[in-house]
């Protein structure tokens, strides 16, 4: 008969496929949370929760808006973050959830080149992506997260920003300073792990 620490370690194993790793961020334009399911994107999601443990996300520019289509990120303040993570490129792996408004996924630049730029989809252009090998869905923000993203996109369009994608390569290296020119675009104020009530009994298990 399995002992019990077994049993504890599978179960723990399919609470941990079943249920959703939740992120809370906090941003100029609101807070948002994303429900993660490391059944769509293991590898996918292993990353996006290294780099919110690594505090990656702090004060980070929502550097990319485009309307219907995506805000995209990724790009950390400091440039000596940035270089641990910039060349760290893993697999791609398939899509296996369509993509809708509020969907997080990495970008790239061909097969196998997610290492820390991410976006999120928005309706209506943003819901038809995914086909891409880097397009693999992560999870899913929340509705109130979904609402911040669309601030995001109002404060850009109010502000009379162009397209700002084109300042990626110079944050890359220069951090933050590097958009001093949109000293208004929204950004990330930090990330941070929400406890998952299913994880947390089982840790609470292994204590005992």
């Amino acid at each position: 008969m399995p002992s019990s620490s077994w049993r504890i370690a599978v179960l723990a194993c399919v609470i941990s496929g079943v249920f959703a790793q939740k992120v809370s961020c906090s941003t100029t334009a609101g807070n948002f949370t994303v429900a993660l399911k490391k059944s769509y994107s293991p590898k996918g999601v292993a990353r996006f929760l290294e780099l919110v443990d690594s505090a990656f996300f702090s004060d980070q520019l929502l550097y990319r808006v485009i309307e219907g289509f995506i805000v995209q990120f990724g790009v950390a303040a400091d440039p000596a973050v940035q270089s641990k993570y910039q060349d760290s490129k893993f697999e791609d792996e398939p899509n296996k959830e369509p993509f809708r408004a509020g969907t997080l996924s990495f970008a790239g630049s061909g097969p196998n080149t997610r290492s820390c730029h991410m976006f999120v989809a928005l309706e209506p252009n943003g819901v038809h992506l995914g086909n891409a090998p880097h397009e693999t869905t992560l999870g899913h923000l929340d509705k109130k997260g979904i609402k911040t993203f669309e601030k995001v996109v109002a404060n850009h369009k109010a502000n009379a920003y162009p397209d700002t994608g084109s300042l990626q390569t110079d944050l890359v290296e220069k951090g933050n300073t590097a958009a001093a020119q949109y000293p208004k675009l929204d950004k990330i104020i930090q990330c941070s792990r929400k406890v998952n009530k299913a994880n947390k009994k089982e840790e609470d298990k292994k204590e005992l």
